[in-house]
């Protein structure tokens, strides 16, 4: 079993108050965190990450026009890997994120096959939205806010 790295003292989620859906916040002292955190952050309603083991892997690399749409292809891409190869994230070992002539993201999913009982089956997602979505850096720290649809 592979086990996640500890990242920055700042790395943090939480759940905003949201109408209908999950509305989350991100923060986080360097962008490979901050992409981190957010997978984890979107398993953590599905499942309970922490009972996962981490002995399977997907690697997985994305482009796109800029870190919005990053944001949002890789929150995409992770709910597709659950809901088409049932697979359950651990962790994410974001490796590398550019911000050059738009934005690429470079990483491996680590997880296991998904078993609702093992890994205490909480709400579903059905999809990231580009609502409410943005990413700053204020003082130094990454924010990130998206919304999943339930």
């Amino acid at each position: 079993m592979v086990v996640p790295p500890h990242r920055g003292v700042s790395d943090l989620y939480e759940y905003l108050e949201h109408i209908s859906d999950v509305y989350v916040h991100v923060v986080s002292d360097s962008l490979e965190g901050l992409f981190a955190d957010s997978a984890e952050a979107t398993f953590e309603v599905m499942l309970n990450t922490k009972a996962v083991d981490s002995c399977k892997s997907i690697l997985v690399e994305i482009t796109a026009k800029d870190l919005e749409q990053l944001l949002y292809l890789w929150v995409d891409r992770l709910i597709y890997h659950f809901d088409a190869d049932s697979f359950a994230l651990r962790w994410a070992d974001v490796r590398k994120v550019e911000v050059e002539e738009g934005a690429r993201l470079y990483a491996t999913l680590w997880g296991d096959d998904y078993d609702p009982v093992k890994h205490d089956q909480r709400t579903g997602v059905k999809a990231m939205t580009y609502s409410l979505m943005r990413i700053n850096r204020e003082g130094g720290v990454w924010h990130a806010y998206f919304v999943l649809d339930i």
